[in-house]
């Protein structure tokens, strides 16, 4: 075991990846990060959060290739922020990155993040969904299907101060601002433990940057089910974020179109995509909205008929001690 303040302190940027079950999806993203271009000494911090098999081999190859790469384990609890949490409480560096362990992060995305916590205290940056198919080409191919929006400067203040929201898996911010804001929450796991922590960034007086440098292919849902699922906990979530922070009056996901009307055309629309045998993509975006409307009925049922209190969980996995692989 290695002292985790070994790699950290060397460090100016530490990117923190919460890791569960993405063996095959990880060595692209650590591929991604040793490519960086122009970037500043920065660790990368991979966390496991409850794996059947640890990912200690594909940590160990990545460092042998000249990465600064290590393991944390993360087995109080299963979700993202705890995860993501556990991950900034084993480092000290001063700019803490969020990156996810199946996506892509673009040639500049550290340069970038660093970059503008220069000036800034928080910022995200541009995500570009992509199929899962596409991933299998490459690296270098992914990098080309972001060169159009990887480019510009940061804009200071670019999140709606009525619903702002935060690429969770592709932003950045000062150690200092996240530890004021006693981190993630893990009520909020899955899908809306981001949206929280831009809540309380933005009623605290803070903004939100976005940096266009921080490019990222994000890895769409590969299947129906997948897409139904997490939809489905989403919009569950997301009443719960709603009722925490009293969003009613100003949610898109619920008045864009209005949640109930939608929800009741839910059934034509399956069986619609079912009847004239609907392609893979629409068949995606029909199994998404089906789960994100019946999640939010559930949500609706627990949180506001049955008045279930959200009880807060901030900051789990920050308290920690931690060693590193």
């Amino acid at each position: 075991m290695a002292d985790p303040s070994e790699n950290a302190a060397r460090a100016d940027v530490s990117v923190v990846i919460a890791f569960h079950e993405a063996h095959a999806s990880l060595p692209l993203q650590l591929e991604a990060l040793l490519a960086q271009e122009e970037a500043p000494r920065f660790e990368v911090v991979v966390v496991d959060n409850r794996s059947s098999r640890t990912p200690v081999s594909i940590v160990e190859e990545w460092r042998a290739r000249g990465l600064d790469v290590r393991l944390v384990d993360a087995p109080r609890a299963q979700g993202t922020s705890y995860a993501r949490n556990v991950g900034v409480a084993s480092t000290t560096s001063s700019m803490i990155v969020f990156v996810d362990a199946d996506d892509c992060v673009g040639p500049r995305f550290i340069s970038s993040a660093a970059d503008a916590l220069r000036n800034v205290e928080v910022v995200d940056g541009e995500v570009r969904p992509v199929a899962a198919t596409e991933f299998d080409n490459g690296r270098e191919h992914l990098w080309r299907l972001l060169d159009g929006i990887a480019g510009g400067s940061v804009v200071r203040d670019a999140a709606d101060h009525d619903y702002p929201i935060l690429m969770g898996g592709a932003s950045a911010v000062r150690r200092e601002v996240f530890l004021e804001l006693g981190g993630f929450d893990q009520t909020f796991f899955p899908g809306a433990e981001d949206n929280d922590l831009a809540l309380r960034l933005v009623r605290g007086g803070r903004t939100i940057a976005r940096h266009p440098g921080m490019a990222l292919a994000e890895r769409l849902r590969s299947s129906d089910g997948a897409a139904f699922r997490r939809s489905f906990e989403a919009g569950r979530v997301h009443i719960a974020l709603c009722t925490r922070h009293d969003l009613w009056a100003v949610s898109p996901h619920l008045h864009d179109p209005r949640w109930f009307v939608d929800l009741a055309k839910v059934p034509l629309v399956a069986v619609k995509a079912l009847v004239t045998r609907a392609d893979s993509d629409t068949r995606r975006a029909v199994a998404s909205r089906v789960g994100l409307r019946l999640g939010q009925g559930a949500g609706m049922v627990t949180y506001r008929l049955l008045r279930r209190p959200v009880v807060p969980q901030l900051g789990v996995g920050l308290d920690e001690g931690v060693s590193s692989q």
